[in-house]
């Protein structure tokens, strides 16, 4: 029994397709392992972005099945050691996540409302080892 929403799971020959055959030849070393390890990475870390804007990963949504493809390009970019290509791809995937979902929070935003600063606190003038309390 087949599932209709099947065909929207990304798999690697949305990987495949988007790159030439030669290229995904050579990002991948001939093998194709390499590309489901970078696939099973993107997806973990789109997950994440996604679930940091406060929305949940769907493999349905447009929007989340190009940043998967985006964050996979540049896994494998990164694999190879072409790392401006590889940035360049991290910052497309972003940047769509950023447009549909909502800012990315990151692991040194905090969230703990703090804010401004109340109090100031201001060095003594006197020396207390010289002057009697």
């Amino acid at each position: 029994m087949s599932d209709e929403n099947e065909e929207y799971v990304i798999t690697i020959a949305d990987v495949e397709a988007e790159l030439p055959p030669q290229d995904y030849e050579t990002l991948t070393l001939g093998d194709d392992n390499v590309a489901v390890r970078c696939l099973v990475k993107a997806k973990v870390f789109v997950k994440g972005m996604i679930a940091s804007t406060g929305h949940e990963y769907d493999e349905h949504n447009d929007v989340c099945r190009e940043a998967v493809l985006k964050r996979t390009l540049y896994e494998l970019f990164a694999f190879v050691g072409q790392e401006e290509r590889a940035k360049e791809k991290l910052e497309d995937c972003e940047l769509l996540i950023q447009s549909h979902y909502g800012p990315i929070l990151k692991k040194t935003d905090t969230t703990d409302g703090s804010g401004p600063a109340v109090a100031v606190v201001n060095r003594s003038r006197r020396n207390p080892l010289k002057e009697p309390l």
